[in-house]
């Protein structure tokens, strides 16, 4: 009988073994790329829909373009001093003034009754300070004349004692007539001290009174003179020498005091009003020179004045031609402006896009190596103009970034690009 043989169990060779390994790396891989892609936010987007622009090393010419409004360089507006009916207009709107030439008759009633009855007011103040004045110089002559008759009579009396002395001392005339000149005399030379004094106070008292009633009739005359020319003022002149583009009144109209009648602006004198967004407001200051093409030609100008207020983002600032100005401007014409904010320099440059509106610079979305997917960078921006941001922090020159609108990738981690 024979005996079992025994079989020994063959070694796998090792390319299967290898094969095994290479088998579940690939699961694993798998697997690991399914949880990674359910962890992250991923959106799907047509390629042919998005903007792809590359980063690239290039000159950043430091400007902005920004839209200016032409403006008179000087205007003058009319407002209503008095208010009242329009009543008549001279001229038309448009058409050119000198400085003085009337524009337009507004009458008002009760004005005009008022004017009257402060001037009637105003005449009979003034006519009795003149009376109080007039009264002052009389008391003034009448103490003059007073003591002009004193001196007289005391002039009398010392040539009647010189005569008298003589006969007194013959004895021709009694002593007690002597003395009796002798008192009078005294009496006079007593008055004349009185007299004087009191007309020294009169005087300082008629120059403090003379004084306060020049003051209260130059009040009186200025109120009249405010009074006449408020009912002046119904007649609306021209103020300065322009063309009165605005004048929006008709006849019959009633205008309050205060309200706006028109405006006057200084011809062949020009600037150019410019919003600007706020995001440039520490980089904006008067001498700052912008240019701009205009049939052909490029002309310059200079910010001369800064507007603080910001207003829906924006905030304003006036420029003025500093050497030729375009022939055949029209006030309210629209210029595109470059404003230059600093010199050209080399940096890291991305084109501009609509992503910068929602996102501020702040994070942009990168495509990788295979080019079909991207995903949220932060970085950090600089300066910018009308074509390019500068890059300062987390990009490399080369990388693919999108650069159109995020209105619907915004809240994505990871964006598939299909074709």
């Amino acid at each position: 009988m024979a005996m079992d043989k025994v079989i020994q169990k063959r070694n796998r060779p090792w390319w299967q073994w290898l094969l095994g390994l290479l088998v579940m790396g690939a699961l694993i891989w798998i697997l690991y790329q399914a949880i990674n892609s359910a962890s992250v936010r991923s959106t799907t987007v047509p390629a042919n829909q998005l903007i792809i622009s590359s980063v690239q090393m290039g000159t950043l010419e430091d400007l902005i373009s920004v839209r200016g409004t032409v403006q008179p360089l000087n205007s003058v507006f009319l407002d209503a001093v008095n208010g009242g009916v329009v009543e008549q207009i001279f001229v038309q709107e448009g058409a050119y003034v000198e400085a003085g030439q009337p524009l337009l008759q507004l009458s008002n009633t009760s004005l005009r009754l008022s004017v009257a009855s402060n001037d009637t007011q105003t005449t009979e103040q003034l006519n009795n300070l003149t009376n109080i004045a007039n009264g002052l110089e009389m008391t003034k002559l009448s103490t003059e004349r007073e003591i002009i008759n004193i001196e007289y009579q005391i002039s009398t009396l010392e040539r009647q004692i010189r005569r008298q002395q003589e006969l007194v001392n013959e004895r021709m005339i009694s002593q007690e007539d002597f003395d009796s000149i002798v008192d009078q005399l005294e009496y006079q030379k007593r008055l004349l001290v009185n007299t004087q004094a009191r007309q020294a106070l009169e005087d300082r008292i008629r120059d403090d009174r003379l004084r306060r009633i020049a003051q209260q009739m130059e009040k009186l005359e200025d109120n009249l003179t405010i009074a006449q020319s408020s009912f002046e003022g119904l007649l609306v002149r021209a103020p300065i020498s322009g063309q009165l583009t605005s004048l929006p009144v008709q006849i019959g109209e009633s205008k309050l005091n205060g309200q706006r009648l028109g405006q006057i602006d200084v011809v062949n004198q020009y600037k150019v009003a410019a919003q600007i967004d706020e995001f440039y407001v520490s980089r904006v200051a008067p001498g700052q020179q912008a240019r701009f093409t205009l049939s052909g030609t490029e002309y310059s100008v200079v910010i001369d004045r800064v507007y603080p207020e910001i207003t829906s983002g924006l905030f304003t600032v006036d420029l003025i031609f500093d050497m030729n100005v375009p022939e055949n401007l029209r006030r309210g014409q629209t210029l595109q402006l470059e404003l230059i904010l600093g010199s050209p320099q080399e940096t890291l440059l991305l084109p501009i896009g609509s992503f910068v509106q929602e996102t501020g610079g702040n994070w942009v979305f990168v495509l990788d190596a295979s080019g079909q997917n991207a995903y949220r960078r932060t970085i950090s921006v600089g300066r910018r103009n009308n074509r390019f941001i500068e890059v300062r922090e987390g990009l490399n020159a080369g990388d693919r970034v999108i650069t159109s609108g995020y209105g619907s990738i915004a809240n994505a981690e990871r964006v598939q690009l299909s074709q």
